[in-house]
């Protein structure tokens, strides 16, 4: 179980990773056309520019719900974890318990047992007559 949930928070963690290259690259890309800009630039240029940036925005929000997704499966497994980590203290609690009470009974049993013989000692375990 901690396996799976260790892999959940690698896919949220590559997930971002992935959205913050997108926007760097965007952000990049962007400022790249404005320098080109300033120098002027034709039609079809400005045409394919806003293309580009179209498919960009359009991979960045793909990633956003990528994103979204792997955190949701993450907040699945952690609660799947919670709970398998409460019934397996759960459990711990009830052996510790069976053993203690386990653990007790023989002392007891031991004790009883130490009792009867000390009792057959005390009487010297010879017959004593009295007449």
């Amino acid at each position: 179980m901690a396996q799976i949930f260790g892999e959940s928070r690698k896919k949220v963690e590559s997930a971002r990773r992935n959205l913050d290259s997108l926007m760097t690259f965007r952000d990049n890309y962007s400022a790249q056309f404005q320098r080109s800009g300033n120098e002027g630039l034709g039609t079809r240029q400005l045409i394919e520019y806003r293309m580009f940036l179209a498919k960009i925005n359009t991979a960045i929000a793909d990633q956003e719900k990528a994103v979204h997704a792997a955190q949701a499966e993450l907040q699945n497994r952690q609660a799947e974890w919670e709970a398998a980590r409460k019934r397996s203290l759960g459990i711990k609690k009830v052996f510790e318990h069976t053993l203690r009470e386990e653990t007790r009974m023989e002392e007891k049993k031991q004790q009883a047992e130490q009792d009867e013989r000390a009792g057959r000692r005390s009487s010297g375990g010879t017959l004593t007559v009295f007449i």
